[in-house]
């Protein structure tokens, strides 16, 4: 579910003490984490992290927050999180078990009633987001019908909420803002998922589907670190870049990789965008995803260049300097860090002590379980079809050896080339680890041969296949 805007945009404040909505005042937050990651809790606001909270010996917490600005916050443990929307003279508990984080996740308590809502709406979110593949196989028309119908069921479920209980215009707002952008993405996303390359004008869809834009609004300053507004944000900006870029270089199939495409889009957000917050934030992902990706440094510096010319903001402006200056270490013909792992038999490791052939160097989280499930699974395959090849496989999660062998043997995993980063924080920046889907591979003496690889493709075959010697037939 977290996946949804690159993990970063992790809690929100949407309205601070001077607004008419509601005082600031104290609220309480505790409860009890069964199965835990590790021994504490990280409680954020607007992305900041407020305090780390223990467990106690019965893995219970408590914790009271002064001075409360009424918004939405979340809690981190073992890389798990999830929202809580926070209002004065709320005390609330939660009852959670790690091996089933979200779907176990239970509130109680005054407040409690709103956050069970909204919780429900992420886990149905999180399960359409699975049927979105197979309904955007429909025709644009079917499509719009059946999302329009699932976004009634949504409001028709508000309301209903609101006919038995009492709920503030604050959770009113966020759970409107919660439906209705997670509605609006599906559809900026759709057209890009059915027509592939072949998307290449708006014309190809109904004439009313965009209709929907009429009501966004660009810089609304509540929710400018709410995740749903930047799932609808960032999809909206690839389309809207989309009529641009093509406009431009009249190109018959829409290249994704384009340099033009991601440059339109950074001017798009700078004359759209006005609250500074969220110009910041959409240039630096957007800008973060295309480095990424980029395998032609030429266009790296381009992109790069373009976001230093907009941004502002100097965390921003750092972070993606970071981001950018670390990725050029990584470049192939440079050597793969020397960072430190863990291994099954809780052994600490350096990774270079463990290449001594061709290795292919992949990542996991528990957080996207779909990506952990296929990548081990391919692993597999490309093992046994290259035995010269070595497959090491990393696990980024912050929690406790426990933790991570019990996913293993859970899913199965074969353990004997199974490693855990041993300082996640410090590794993620060495690698430039934007996501988990990085794959770098090096050859017997640590050297880098190929710095972002995706090992779901042909040309991820073939390059196995040159380093092993054979021929794709």
């Amino acid at each position: 579910m977290k996946q949804l805007i690159l993990t970063a945009l992790i809690g929100v404040t949407l309205l601070g003490c001077k607004t008419n909505i509601t005082n600031c005042g104290v609220a309480y937050f505790g409860g009890e984490i069964i199965n835990p990651n590790n021994d504490h809790l990280v409680i954020y606001d607007s992305s900041r992290p407020i305090d780390t909270v223990y467990l106690d010996e019965n893995n219970r917490f408590h914790y009271t927050l002064e001075n409360l600005n009424p918004g939405l916050y979340s809690f981190v443990h073992g890389e798990e999180y999830q929202v809580i929307l926070l209002e004065p003279n709320d005390s609330i508990m939660i009852r959670l078990n790690t091996y089933d984080f979200d779907e176990s996740l239970v509130f109680t308590g005054k407040g409690s009633k709103k956050n069970n809502f909204l919780i429900e709406l992420f886990i149905e979110q999180e399960v359409m987001n699975e049927t979105m593949y197979e309904l955007s196989e429909l025709a644009p028309e079917d499509f719009v019908e059946q999302l329009d119908s699932i976004h009634a069921a949504k409001e028709k479920k508000l309301r209903a909420f609101f006919n038995k209980h009492q709920g503030s215009r604050l959770f009113q707002k966020v759970a409107s803002a919660c439906i209705n952008y997670n509605h609006y993405a599906q559809k900026e996303i759709y057209p890009f998922r059915y027509f592939g390359k072949q998307y290449v004008s708006a014309n190809m869809l109904p004439e009313d589907y965009f209709d929907f834009r009429k009501d966004i609004i660009y810089n609304d300053e509540d929710l400018k670190d709410f995740y749903p507004y930047y799932n609808f944000l960032f999809p909206h900006f690839n389309n809207l870049a989309l009529t641009t870029y093509i406009e431009k270089s009249k190109d018959s199939l829409f290249d994704s990789y384009s340099i033009d495409y991601h440059l339109n889009k950074l001017e798009l957000i700078d004359s759209l965008i006005s609250v500074s917050a969220i110009k910041s934030n959409l240039l630096k992902y957007s800008t973060r995803n295309f480095l990424s990706r980029s395998r032609s440094p030429e266009n790296s510096e381009a992109m790069y260049a373009s976001f230093m010319d907009k941004c502002k903001d100097e965390e921003s402006v750092e972070y993606v300097t970071y981001f950018y200056n670390t990725l050029l270490k990584l470049k192939p013909g440079n050597q793969f860090p020397n960072i430190d792992l863990v291994d099954k038999r809780n052994k600490e490791l350096s990774i270079n002590s463990i290449v001594t052939q061709p290795t292919v160097v992949y990542f996991w989280s528990k957080a996207n379980k779909h990506h952990s499930i296929d990548s081990h699974q391919t692993a597999k395959k490309l093992k046994e079809q290259y035995p010269e090849i070595n497959f090491i496989s990393v696990n980024v999660n912050n929690q406790n050896i426990s933790s991570w062998q019990r996913y293993l043997r859970k899913n199965k995993f074969n353990s004997e080339h199974e490693y855990m980063l041993r300082n996640p924080e410090v590794a993620k920046k060495i690698l430039a680890l934007s996501n988990v889907y990085k794959v770098i591979i090096i050859d017997e003496t640590s050297e880098i041969l190929v710095a972002n690889a995706n090992m779901f493709s042909m040309e991820f075959k073939e390059v196995l296949a040159e380093l092993s010697g054979y021929t794709i037939q």
